[in-house]
């Protein structure tokens, strides 16, 4: 699972909680919010990784029939992640970081 590669990948501790939120579309992203939400209110001094990706592979056209294409515009394939942190001490050094994502359009479909 994409939650197992990245514990391993960063060497985490083994008694990390882990949810997995599937099927839910962009949805998931929001609902994953509010469960670190509630989870941080019950747990003091912790933090929280919150990963979001979208993925249409498996509904991609790759038809010419232009009014078939439109899941192909308003759904990409992409990812976000957030640490988000109640600990006090992170307070001074939290930061915001925001990346432009950028669409590119192949023919017939080039604005």
């Amino acid at each position: 699972s994409l939650a197992a590669m990245i514990i391993n990948h960063f060497k985490m501790r083994s008694d990390i909680i882990v949810y997995n939120l599937g099927g839910m579309g962009c949805s998931a992203g929001l609902i994953s919010i509010a469960l670190v939400n509630e989870l941080m209110q019950c747990h003091p001094n912790c933090r929280a990784l919150v990963v979001s990706t979208e993925n249409i592979t498996q509904n991609y056209y790759q038809g010419t029939n232009r009014s078939m294409s439109i899941p192909n515009h308003l759904f990409k394939v992409g990812g976000a992640a957030m640490l988000v942190s109640n600990k006090g001490r992170d307070r001074r050094v939290a930061k915001y970081v925001h990346f432009l994502t950028l669409s590119i359009l192949s023919p017939p479909y080039s604005l």
